[in-house]
């Protein structure tokens, strides 16, 4: 399993050089540092308003601590708070955000 678990850790690599980009990670807690994700805006629909909400993909060993529901995540300049975490098992994670 050990072999799988590196194959997913390098193709995650590989998805963040290759489609990701530098954005700030502010957690809850306080503090603020850059992370390469990738974002899928207006991925999902719902039915609360503003009707769609984005997917943040990253690494879990990029963060510092793990995420938190009410962190804080800027895209070019654009504000957005994590509501939904998701993790892969393999050391990736999926985080649910709206525009704050």
């Amino acid at each position: 399993m050990a072999a799988w678990d590196s194959l997913v850790n390098a193709l995650n690599t590989g998805v963040l050089g290759a489609f990701g980009r530098e954005v700030t990670y502010q957690p809850e807690a306080g503090g603020s540092f850059p992370i390469k994700a990738v974002l899928q805006e207006g991925r999902q629909p719902e039915d609360n308003s503003p009707g769609t909400y984005a997917l943040l993909f990253t690494r879990l060993a990029d963060l510092p601590h793990a995420p938190q529901r009410g962190d804080v995540v800027i895209v070019d300049g654009a504000t957005y708070k994590v509501f939904e975490i998701e993790a892969d098992g393999q050391g990736g994670v999926m985080l649910a955000v709206r525009v704050n």
